[in-house]
């Protein structure tokens, strides 16, 4: 009986030691997931304000192309105007 009481000493050691070895793996564990998550996130909210940004630029070509459209049709009234013009003053 002595020795057993030797031993359960070593062996409360050894499992009081890899007690603290997981409890070290879970908190690795839980930083990297952290570090992960975090990480995601940041890209989420990353795509999030370049969305944003591609919906102004949408927005602004859009704008562009109905001013473009506009001075088109005003350019063809001038041109026509112009044409009516000329041929009073040819006659």
């Amino acid at each position: 009986m002595r020795r057993r009481t030797a031993q359960e000493p070593v062996e409360i050691d050894v499992l009081q030691k890899k007690k603290e070895e997981l409890a070290q793996f879970v908190d690795r564990y839980n930083n990297a997931v952290s570090m992960v998550t975090g990480t995601v996130s940041s890209l989420e909210s990353l795509n999030e304000s370049i969305e944003a940004k591609i919906k102004e630029i949408d927005e602004y070509q859009a704008e562009l192309t109905r001013t473009k459209d506009g001075l088109g049709e005003t350019r063809s009234k001038n041109e026509k105007i112009i044409k009516n013009f000329k041929a009073l003053i040819e006659a």
